[in-house]
């Protein structure tokens, strides 16, 4: 049996440019069209195969932009190159799509499962008309309880996406959108707090620091209810359906990113692990994608990839961990790390700990509430430099 592999495969069409937006997305009038563009992801995945050798695909997951914007076909051929590749998928494998309201249909959805999609994700964010139109979002909330009920009639696994702190909004308008939620129930949620930099139009009107407090206090207290359990800092679920490709990247496991902007971590190539990008202008992705080679390095310019430094693995590795409420687990830390590195992050952790913003319980570190308040000023204790593994070469455990 081989390694397990989660693959993100990312189609940067949208109806609109969300005015928050900052992932590399495109109206779809303004690039190349949709079958052009995933014929470069087939050939990415026909020429870049062999740099996965005895991989089973454990998730798989389309994101955006909104995929469910691009023909289906286009969708399932995708999946369909990925098995002639000679990918098997585990049992029980995770299979997402990104959709958006009204972008979906009874057809879609048979050409989805067909494919062996089995979970989606519902790009909604409020059940607000006017915060939508604010957000430069297409849809209504119409179109979104439409979208769940059809959803549910097909008795899909889904998840919602809930923006909150949106300029304007109120606790008693969050409290309609849970309410709304509430009559759907959802398996799973992903609540976002509106990040904009202080410049940013959408700044100004914002809710202040402390009603946004409240707001994510009222999401977690609501959603409990529901019975959806906060299992990361964003995100909530019934039991058994956690996200399994964001626990992925959460746990350091190998990651293949498909298509245009599209990231890639693996440790099979690096020491510390490698973290290896796509281009972000679609042109010279399209380029790339027909590269062959054996190696990364014959096929990726070098300002596309990097080999960790062992002060950004254990960085990286410490932040993913902990962004979970299950945490950093010591027994893992030690596997992955040799002991002389381990002894040197164990005393930001104890002072983490005495602090109160840690708590060490069931053999694992974990971020206690008000630690998950200020979850960035953790992360900045436990971010490391070259210096703060001096002296001697450290090396990572393997």
């Amino acid at each position: 049996m081989g390694s397990e592999l989660s693959i993100y495969v990312h189609i940067p069409y949208c109806l609109q440019r969300c005015r928050y937006c900052d992932f590399t997305t495109f109206e779809q009038s303004e690039i190349l069209p949709p079958d052009q563009y995933v014929n470069w992801i087939l050939q990415e995945i026909r020429n870049r195969r062999h740099l996965w050798p005895q991989s089973q695909i454990a998730t798989l997951y389309f994101g955006g932009g909104t995929p469910s914007l691009i023909a289906a076909e286009l969708i399932l051929s995708i999946c369909e190159e990925l098995a002639k590749a000679g990918f098997n998928f585990t049992t029980g494998s995770e299979r997402t799509i990104e959709i958006n309201p009204a972008t979906l249909s009874e057809e879609k959805i048979n050409l989805y499962l067909k494919a062996g999609i089995n979970r989606f994700s519902v790009g909604a964010q409020t059940f607000d008309d006017a915060l939508l139109k604010m957000c430069g979002r297409k849809h209504s909330a119409d179109d979104t309880r439409e979208t769940l009920k059809l959803l549910r009639n097909y008795d899909l696994n889904y998840s919602f996406d809930l923006l909150f702190a949106l300029p304007g909004q109120t606790l008693d308008g969050l409290r309609r959108d849970l309410d709304e939620v509430a009559r759907f129930q959802p398996p799973h949620l992903s609540a976002y707090c509106l990040t904009v930099p202080d410049s940013h139009p959408m700044s100004l009107g914002r809710p202040p620091e402390d009603a946004q407090i409240q707001m994510f206090d009222m999401i977690e207290d609501r959603l409990r209810q529901s019975g959806l359990n906060k299992y990361e800092i964003s995100n909530f679920a019934k039991p058994g359906f956690e996200s399994r490709h964001n626990l992925a990247y959460w746990r350091d496991t190998d990651y293949w990113g498909l298509g245009l902007s599209s990231h890639s971590y693996s440790r099979r190539f690096s020491e510390h692990g490698l973290r290896f990008w796509n281009p972000k202008v679609p042109a010279e992705f399209g380029v790339q994608s027909q590269k062959t080679g054996g190696s990364f390095t014959e096929i990726l310019p070098t300002n596309q990839y990097e080999a960790l430094e062992l002060n950004e693995a254990l960085t990286d590795y410490s932040h993913m961990f902990l962004r979970t409420m299950s945490g950093l687990p010591e027994e893992a830390l030690r596997n992955r790390f040799a002991p002389d590195v381990v002894q040197r992050l164990l005393p930001r952790l104890n002072g983490l700990v005495t602090r109160q913003l840690l708590q060490f319980q069931e053999g694992s570190w974990r971020l206690t509430p008000q630690g998950q308040l200020i979850s960035n000023k953790v992360f900045e204790e436990l971010t490391f430099l070259k210096a703060d593994l001096a002296p001697g070469r450290l090396t990572a455990a393997l």
